[in-house]
């Protein structure tokens, strides 16, 4: 328990740290760029790439990789429905905002410390949520709202993928998984280094991110989304823990991620649809701070 409350704290202090930078003018939000870069493109991969060596596939892999998949078209068809009367940036935000998990920055570095056997579940359920969040979502919400500007092109979605490091190195550590291969541990003593920075320039780069301006009239909108986000999470996260025959370990996988923070490619993607930067910036940004604390609670609880 201790362990798991200092994980959070260190969490939380780096994104103070950001922000207190950022507030002061030393570090500003297009710094985020270079450090999402760094994520991107080494931290992150060599995280994966060690978390998910000597990885054995079984059946719940597959399960979970559909599971990202499912939730997500799930969600996205409930946010169209609670948001039905609502214009349709705003029906917009919902769909985007009820969807979609930051696994990748928020989630793996959260358990990185302190629950290294997650990582490969968490990657195969990221696979699903992906394709989801890179691209299909923005098309069904654009198809709905009758603004069609990308479209369902699964070229393009694809070509997000695979220009994506740690999709690559999902899809090869997979491959390598299906052969029953895997590196030995002494070839990645190397990127131990860049593994051991991924949950500090992850942290770091969201509280760049982060936004705290409230567009006037706006506050009842991002409670309603924000409440009915974690409502939505309490009942799957309900509904694999009291009915699904996992294992423990599944079960509270899929509790963290349920109630981990929205993704920050749909905060772009809601933007483009015509909303307002600081109301899209807000909601994502309150949604660290109520993950942090409930994943540290499932985590503590179970």
């Amino acid at each position: 328990m201790t362990t798991i409350l200092l994980n959070a704290l260190s969490i939380l202090l780096v994104l103070f740290l950001a922000l207190l930078l950022k507030k002061i003018g030393i570090l500003h939000q297009k710094d985020g760029a270079l450090t999402s870069k760094m994520v991107v493109y080494l931290t992150l991969p060599a995280t994966i790439l060690i978390g998910v060596n000597h990885t054995k596939l079984s059946n719940i892999f597959f399960i979970l990789m559909f599971m990202g998949l499912f939730s997500n078209l799930l969600l996205v068809f409930l946010g169209k429905f609670i948001g039905r009367k609502a214009t349709v940036e705003e029906r917009g935000l919902y769909m985007f905002d009820l969807s979609g998990y930051n696994i990748g920055n928020f989630s793996i570095p959260f358990v990185s410390s302190f629950f290294p056997a997650a990582i490969p579940f968490l990657a195969m359920f990221d696979m699903g949520n992906s394709l989801m969040v890179t691209g299909t979502t923005q098309a069904i919400v654009e198809l709905s709202s009758g603004r069609k500007k990308h479209g369902f092109i699964l070229q393009e979605i694809f070509g997000v993928l695979f220009r994506n490091p740690p999709f690559v190195v999902y899809i090869f550590m997979f491959i390598l998984a299906i052969f029953g291969l895997s590196f030995p541990d002494e070839w990645l003593i190397p990127i131990r280094p860049l593994a051991n920075a991924n949950t500090l320039l992850s942290i770091f780069t969201i509280g760049l991110f982060m936004e705290f301006r409230l567009p006037k009239g706006k506050l009842k909108l991002v409670l309603k989304i924000l409440t009915w986000r974690y409502l939505l999470a309490f009942i799957l996260a309900s509904l694999v823990y009291f009915f699904l025959p996992f294992p423990a370990i599944i079960k509270e996988i899929l509790l963290l991620i349920f109630f981990c923070p929205m993704s920050f490619l749909h905060m772009i993607q809601a933007i483009e649809l015509g909303n307002d930067k600081a109301l899209a910036g807000l909601t994502i940004s309150l949604s660290m701070f109520i993950s942090l604390i409930l994943m540290s609670i499932i985590v503590i609880i179970l």
